[in-house]
């Protein structure tokens, strides 16, 4: 068995989608500050940590698990 794995890709799907110019402004400069080079990695982590931080969301996905 080799040492070094495969790396496994997630599956990607494009978006298009318009964002207040400010806004878009703030996420470039945050990115450019924490040196992030994918708006796409910037969108996927922020996202996460909403769904990680928000109590009403993780009590609708319980309650609606079936």
């Amino acid at each position: 068995m080799a040492i070094i794995q495969k790396k496994i890709v997630d599956k990607k799907d494009k978006l298009k989608v318009e964002i207040n110019a400010e806004i878009l402004s703030q996420i470039k400069e945050y990115c450019a500050w924490a040196d992030v080079d994918d708006l796409g990695f910037f969108i996927e982590e922020s996202a996460q940590f909403v769904f990680s931080k928000d109590k009403k969301w993780k009590e609708y996905l319980k309650s609606n698990k079936t």
